[in-house]
């Protein structure tokens, strides 16, 4: 069992890192409208792939036979990352490695079968040139006052729908059998994920996250209603278990919309750096929800109020990020000054001189 607990750790480890590069890749060698498809469906397949493992693991013999797999598609994927998938042309330019990033895009071209670029000049999303080739350090984050509250806010985002999504998977053992619940919460995931990709670009990034938040809210209030306990779906399957699995469904995606919102916010030598800090935020939240479950011998409400109160919360300072749908990618703070309205203040931090505009 011991053995088995690490192993899930070391695969959430490598998950979690994994997962932040490839978003930040998706978005930047694609267009807006693409990377949120390919988030919405990558998110999805996430979730089909939840619910594939409880059903793996009802009927497997070993806990081995359960992390064997994983451990093969991780390596896979890494490989074929590495040698397949080029630098990204924002970051090489975001640094100053024009050349670079030119022959990056011509490898991509050349894979699509597509022209070679010759004699091009690169400029950022607002039509200057942005360079920087000094590596940005993580106290840039909180010293610089739009990336503070930038992070600030998405931090928390990112761990409340944490704790909303692995707290309530946690808890699918109180529901019923724990393997069917499983099955069944990554097949509720699925539509509401791809549904996402209309909403947020329709609605936007903002307001998508608004709405999806406030309809796990009202699900999860619901669910502590004490006359749903006793109202029967089918079979052993109450409204309780299909409001907890809708909640679980739409924090779930918030969750996959949160990788899209932070990657278009942060500005490009930071964005990485942020992507990973938000996604630690979210490693805390759901390394705290099983201790989380443990209040259930309390009162198996408290669950829900706790929740309950941090999605409020969260909603809140959400409001607080500027809107992105359908604007560039940042490469400075510069080009988010530009793109979101941002006033300066009178003082300017050394970090904010860093990323200068050279023209």
């Amino acid at each position: 069992a011991v053995v088995s607990t690490q192993s899930g750790h070391y695969g959430r480890a490598v998950h979690g890192g994994l997962s932040v590069s490839s978003s930040v890749a998706f978005y930047e060698f694609t267009t807006a409208d693409t990377a949120t498809l390919n988030m919405m469906i990558s998110s999805a397949a996430f979730s089909l792939g939840g619910g594939l493992a409880g059903l793996v693991a009802m009927w497997a013999s070993h806990w081995v036979l359960t992390v064997i797999p994983p451990l093969i598609g991780f390596f896979t994927i890494g490989v074929l990352f590495h040698f397949i998938v080029p630098e990204t042309p924002h970051w090489l330019f975001a640094r100053g490695y024009e050349a670079r990033a030119i022959a990056s895009l011509n490898k991509v071209a050349k894979f699509n079968g597509t022209p070679a670029l010759h004699n091009i000049e690169l400029v950022s999303a607002t039509g200057e040139v942005t360079t920087s080739k000094k590596s940005q350090g993580f106290s840039i984050l909180w010293r610089v006052p739009f990336l503070r509250e930038s992070m600030a806010c998405l931090a928390f985002g990112w761990f409340t729908v944490a704790i909303c999504y692995y707290g309530l998977e946690f808890n699918a053992a109180s529901l019923g059998n724990e393997y069917v619940i499983m099955i069944l919460m990554g097949c509720f995931d699925t539509p509401f994920k791809l549904s996402m990709y209309v909403f947020a670009g329709r609605l936007g990034r903002k307001y998508a996250c608004q709405v999806y938040l406030g309809g796990a809210l009202l699900c999860l209030i619901l669910s502590g209603v004490p006359l749903v306990d006793n109202l029967t779906v089918y079979g052993n399957f109450t409204v309780k278990t299909v409001l907890v699995s809708c909640g679980r469904a739409l924090g779930g995606s918030v969750f996959a919309l949160l990788y899209l919102y932070t990657t278009e916010v942060l500005p490009t030598l930071v964005r990485s750096l942020g992507l990973s800090c938000c996604s630690t935020a979210a490693r805390i939240g759901s390394l705290l929800a099983p201790f989380v479950i443990l209040v259930n011998e309390v009162s198996p409400y408290i669950i829900y109020v706790f929740i309950v109160a941090s999605l409020l919360v969260s909603m809140k300072l959400l409001r607080r990020i500027p809107e992105t749908l359908g604007k560039p990618l940042p490469n400075s703070l510069e080009d988010c000054e530009k793109l979101f309205g941002i006033k300066k203040g009178k003082q300017k931090c050394e970090d904010d001189i860093e990323l200068k505009l050279i023209t």
